[in-house]
């Protein structure tokens, strides 16, 4: 870790980077680098998702019954600040490795956040599971600063552009949301294209020493107040821009265009065998049904569902045997679910909602659901995925021989 005293980032007057007017989103994203919208819900129904959000039960189903962790209070959730730690994986850094949960759905449905999503995709829009993150300080990082586009540069009649790529989102649910970035608006791209010819097209970290050289002055930050309404966070994701702290609880959702339908052919210890021969997209549909994240994150890296490989050693002695091989940690689908996706009757709920799975979800050996995805509207359905327009290969179709 660097010791390099960096400048601080510069405030951004909230005012100036709230959008009101959907339609001038875009306009906001290219002249700040960031836009932010106010996103009204009804308190009782955020307090009604957040009871039924659990924060902890794909760590808890890894725990043995002493290492079990509580789930967060109302007051927790409102105060974040007094949100205490758990000693639950990602928990420290304020990751919480729980996807496609009622706060997401409730945000996912909200009327303005599906209006901008129309505004920015139009109505090829679909979204890949992410998580949920709490943060009790505030702090920043300078170390922390990354890219997460795929494909970075374009050259438009002898000038370097960074490509927009896609709008990556998070909403502050409550407390003090910060974000900092960094303004490339008008900046010499060539000595970022030049450290990313260095060091690889698959590249996320930047050092900050090479930023502050090059582009001084650059560095921004914006602090939203989110304690009496949520805010929606927008960025390209090709921006550069660091994980900044500050108490708050928020929720990433990744809208892209289309699904990856790319084949797994090889797992590590921290992913489930099931995922080998489903296609990237199928892995997320399989693992929403367990509220945990696919093969990967909508950023292109490998998923970890439940901690950083580094803290295995730590975590060991707290972990029942089933996610044990030869006394290493490896990652297996949870055996906390109650719902039976085995059964004739939830077979029938799912052909007669148009919900299609990968075979392996049924396969006699396959633990029950955690997450029910039938009681979910068709629209968060469509939006994931399970109510495909087409059939997919690998796919069960549900008919009468399935039953069987």
């Amino acid at each position: 870790m660097s010791k390099t005293k960096f400048p601080s980032p510069t405030d951004v007057d909230p005012s100036l980077v709230i959008v009101k007017d959907v339609g001038q989103i875009s306009l906001t994203l290219q002249k700040y680098g960031v836009a932010v919208v106010p996103i009204p819900v009804v308190k009782e129904e955020m307090e009604k998702a957040f009871k039924e959000t659990m924060f902890y039960s794909t760590a808890n189903s890894i725990f043995t019954e002493e290492h079990q962790v509580d789930e967060p209070t109302l007051d927790e959730f409102y105060n974040p600040a007094s949100f205490k730690k758990r000693k639950a994986g990602d928990d420290t850094q304020g990751m919480i490795h729980q996807y496609g949960t009622p706060l997401h759905t409730l945000i996912q449905s909200n009327p303005i956040v599906r209006s901008i999503m129309k505004t920015l995709y139009g109505d090829e829009i679909h979204y890949l599971p992410n998580r949920l993150r709490v943060s009790r300080k505030f702090k920043n990082n300078d170390n922390s600063l990354h890219i997460e586009a795929h494909e970075l540069f374009r050259e438009v009649d002898g000038e370097i552009q960074l490509i927009p790529g896609h709008v990556a989102t998070l909403v502050g649910l409550t407390g003090i949301r910060r974000f900092v970035f960094w303004d490339m608006n008008e900046a010499d791209l060539k000595p970022l294209k030049d450290y990313h010819d260095k060091y690889g097209s698959e590249f996320t970290s930047i050092k900050p020493e090479y930023m502050h050289t090059h582009f001084p002055g650059r560095r921004r930050m914006v602090n939203i107040d989110c304690n009496d309404t949520p805010h929606m966070i927008l960025w390209q994701e090709s921006n550069p821009h660091e994980i900044a702290s500050s108490p708050s609880i928020s929720l990433y959702i990744s809208p892209v265009s289309k699904f990856n339908n790319t084949i797994i052919s090889n797992v590590t210890s921290y992913q489930p065998d099931e995922f080998i021969g489903l296609s990237y997209h199928q892995s997320n549909l399989l693992a929403l049904c367990y509220n945990m994240g696919g093969f990967e994150w909508p950023s292109g890296k490998k998923l970890y569902q439940f901690c950083h490989h580094r803290t295995y050693k730590h975590f060991l002695p707290k972990i029942k045997n089933h996610f044990t091989i030869k006394n290493k940690f490896k990652q297996k689908l949870p055996t906390n679910g109650f719902i039976n996706q085995h059964s004739h009757i939830y077979k029938m709920k799912l052909k007669s909602r148009g919900i299609v799975l990968p075979q392996i979800a049924f396969n006699i050996n396959t633990p029950p659901f955690y997450n029910d995805i039938s009681s979910l509207p068709d629209f968060i359905l469509k939006d994931y995925g399970f109510i495909p327009t087409f059939i997919k290969k690998n796919t069960l179709k549900i008919t009468k021989q399935s039953f069987h």
